[in-house]
């Protein structure tokens, strides 16, 4: 009778175990095989690259052909690096200490929020290419790796003939806005009147509309706090004018500085 007793227990504790580990199990083994669903997968790494999304209490070391979805994020440790291969065959390397977080534009291209660290575009893939989003401006793949001069010797692919038409590269961008640094001192010429002691940096944010057009202008932070400036500076933003290009809108940020 005391067998019994203590042997029913024993068996519905080890039933319980085993309903939980095949749980984890399954869960865990589904996001190691890459299905079309998939937005990506760990192509090539070295040293320690791990990842972690709001369903994982901890990160989890990652493994090659492990599959990667938005909202995941990504990082590398010292002497470590990761090739992240998108399902268009753009390919993405992670510099070592780097953080990155997958996810999705409302086209549902793939986007690569840069946290911390470095990246270098290898290949761009099929249309529509993947975008970065670093220090507040966002790129497609062709226009981020124009505008990082370190990301030249990582790529694999040729620049695309046709991207004057497609697209504005950040040099373009910075060439436009510089020709209007005399309207934007301007601007802080008017404000010394005011203020003798007016200085330091302003970071202005924009869209460039397909047309040439910038909209959704701010000051998006400033250590100049007079209103009046901050106007003068956006209404120069707006009377500026860019090339018209045929692919989509880009957001963008640039600094500017005053003493």
């Amino acid at each position: 009778m005391k067998l019994k007793a203590w042997l029913v227990p024993a068996l519905i504790a080890v039933g319980v175990l085993l309903i939980f580990f095949s749980t984890f199990l399954t869960k865990s083994s589904s996001r190691k095989s890459v299905s079309d669903s998939d937005l990506a997968f760990l192509n090539e790494k070295t040293g320690s690259v791990t990842v972690q999304n709001y369903e994982m209490p901890e990160p989890i070391q990652l493994k090659t052909n492990f599959s990667l979805h938005p909202k995941d994020v990504i990082k590398t440790d010292a002497n470590s690096d990761a090739l992240i291969q998108f399902n268009n065959e753009g390919q993405l390397r992670l510099a070592e200490n780097t953080e990155i977080l997958l996810d999705l534009l409302d086209s549902q291209a793939p986007v690569v929020i840069v946290k911390s660290g470095e990246v270098f575009v290898e290949k761009f893939g099929a249309k529509p290419s993947f975008w970065i989003r670093k220090d507040g401006q966002s790129l497609s793949a062709v226009d981020f790796a124009l505008a990082d001069k370190k990301n030249a010797p990582k790529l694999k692919d040729p620049i695309p003939n046709k991207l004057a038409n497609e697209t504005l590269s950040q040099n373009d961008i910075e060439v436009n806005m510089a020709a209007r640094k005399n309207d934007f001192f301007k601007c802080y010429g008017q404000t010394l009147q005011r203020n003798l002691a007016a200085r330091g940096s302003v970071l202005v944010a924009f869209t460039i509309e397909k047309n040439g057009q910038t909209s959704k202008i701010e000051i998006s932070k400033s250590d100049i706090q007079d209103n009046t400036f901050k106007s003068c500076l956006m209404e120069v933003v707006a009377r500026t004018q860019f090339k018209s290009f045929t692919g989509s809108p880009i957001s963008t940020v640039f600094p500017l500085k005053f003493e």
